[in-house]
């Protein structure tokens, strides 16, 4: 019964800090801010070289690696299918910096593909259905 109690309390009290989030009018969870900036930081080494605006088709080149000792690679990203060759798009659901980069390319927000579970919105719903309580 402690551990119950606990954990309630727990839900509680992060229910009350994404709510004051929200409240300040913040969108995303604090993980996914993490990854865009990462994602954003490697911008600069990716350079579309190739594009279909109408299919939203890109080809995009990594022209350095710093991160990662391995070769330089091109990577085909489809905006529409929500897929990029490198993979991350599809499994996280939120955009690699090669749909970083490509969004950029041509002045689209690449925030529209990053999925609703990483909104505090989302999270704040988890934190508003409270636990029961326990019969003896």
């Amino acid at each position: 019964m402690l551990t119950y109690k606990r954990c309630n309390s727990l839900f509680i009290q992060r229910g009350k800090e994404v709510d004051a989030k929200l409240k300040v009018d913040e969108v995303y969870t604090k993980i996914i801010n993490r990854a865009m900036r990462d994602a954003e930081s490697k911008v600069n080494s990716h350079h579309v070289f190739e594009f279909d605006r109408c299919s939203t088709h890109f080809l995009v080149q990594e022209t350095i690696n710093l991160r990662k000792r391995r070769h330089t690679k091109n990577f085909t990203i489809r905006l529409h299918d929500k897929w990029c060759d490198y993979k991350k798009f599809q499994k996280l659901h939120m955009p690699c910096s090669h749909v970083v980069v490509a969004c950029k390319h041509v002045h689209h927000n690449y925030k529209s593909y990053i999925d609703q579970v990483y909104t505090l919105k989302y999270v704040s719903n988890v934190y508003n259905e409270l636990f029961g309580k326990l019969s003896n």
